[in-house]
């Protein structure tokens, strides 16, 4: 059996936690854990909010997605709504293959961006001179600003 827990590392929306600078520096334990930043964040937040009220563990599940709250991830610009297209994959791939596969998956590809960046002595893929690269061609998750966040989620119906 699964252990719960394990879910922590996966947002509703697809956000993958287990690679936020948040949480590998231990100040959030991912969305659904309400422990550390996500406290704050699970206040404002439509998307988690929505997903726990109809019992979804994706929001891939829902026959709605993508619905407005998604508006979150898109981007004016087509380079920069490379998140969109990021969380809906993760969702998809945990649909097909299963979340223990899906986050050995991710467990992996984060070890070996740890190691590229030990060798190139840097913590983060943003300091590399040669990012992006083949481990990460988006930007790097980062806890989006709160005052923008809880004002984004407030203007959604």
């Amino acid at each position: 059996m699964l252990n719960k827990n394990r879910w922590n590392l996966v947002a509703p929306c697809g956000l993958y936690c287990g690679e936020c600078t948040a949480f590998l520096d231990g100040k959030c334990g991912g969305c659904r854990s309400n422990k550390g930043l996500s406290k704050e964040y699970r206040k404002y937040c439509k998307i988690y909010r929505c997903s726990s009220s109809k019992n979804l563990k994706i929001c891939l599940e829902c026959k709605e997605f993508p619905c407005k709250l998604f508006d979150f991830f898109k981007a004016e610009r087509l380079e920069e709504s490379s998140w969109f297209l990021d969380v809906w994959s993760n969702m998809k791939q945990i649909k097909e293959m299963g979340l223990t596969d899906f986050l050995r998956k991710k467990e992996n590809w984060l070890r070996k961006r740890k190691e590229c960046g030990e060798k190139r002595g840097i913590k983060y893929c943003e300091e590399c001179e040669q990012w992006p690269c083949e481990f990460l061609k988006r930007p790097v998750l980062v806890p989006v600003d709160l005052k923008k966040f809880r004002e984004f989620m407030r203007k959604i119906e």
